[in-house]
């Protein structure tokens, strides 16, 4: 049986659809990455885990509980890349709103969605975009994103936020700036 090609493209979401019935090889990790990975997530943080972090004392009268915060943050960072962060103060009706808005922006179809493209050559790094680039071990990793900042107010660009869904910015993305503030 012959295998299809990739098609080329620069969407995730092209590919995703184009009517590959398995995962390209060029995706595929190797099986002791990938047992690693379910290790870490089947775990849930217990042993060798995705750290959970505790940002509790973030806002701390006492300067060394924000230290702590912050080092643990870093030190979890260089080492993991990823973390589930609790006791954020970010309330979870805005998370939510904020989920549902990502959501209604990535159901849109690829031509809207387009109108927002990050330009990686020429710095603009804001705005939506996908990842099919080599990883450390050579594999190219499937990711699809808008990549927008909010804080501090100055950095965030909304002539490339989206409009559609029509609540991206005003209502759900300026109340979660508003409550890291």
């Amino acid at each position: 049986m012959a295998t299809k090609t990739i098609p080329p493209t620069s969407r995730v979401e092209i590919l995703a659809n184009s009517g590959l019935c398995t995962i390209p090889a060029e995706f595929v990790r190797a099986e002791s990455e990938r047992k690693d990975i379910v290790d870490a997530l089947n775990n849930g943080g217990i042993g060798h885990g995705i750290p959970i972090l505790d940002l509790g004392g973030i806002s701390s009268e006492e300067g060394r509980w924000r230290w702590r915060c912050v080092e643990e943050v870093k030190a979890e960072a260089t080492e993991w890349g990823v973390m589930l962060i609790v006791n954020h103060g970010v309330q979870d009706e805005i998370i939510e709103r904020l989920q549902a808005s990502g959501r209604g922006f990535f159901d849109l179809p690829v031509e809207a969605k387009e109108k927002h493209a990050n330009d990686q050559s020429s710095g603009q790094i804001q705005g939506y975009g996908s990842k099919l680039a080599n990883n450390a071990n050579g594999k190219l990793e499937w990711q699809g994103y808008f990549f927008h900042l909010v804080y501090p107010k100055e950095k965030a660009d909304l002539d490339i936020w989206p409009t559609e869904p029509a609540d991206y910015i005003c209502r759900h993305a300026m109340d979660f700036r508003i409550s890291l503030s």
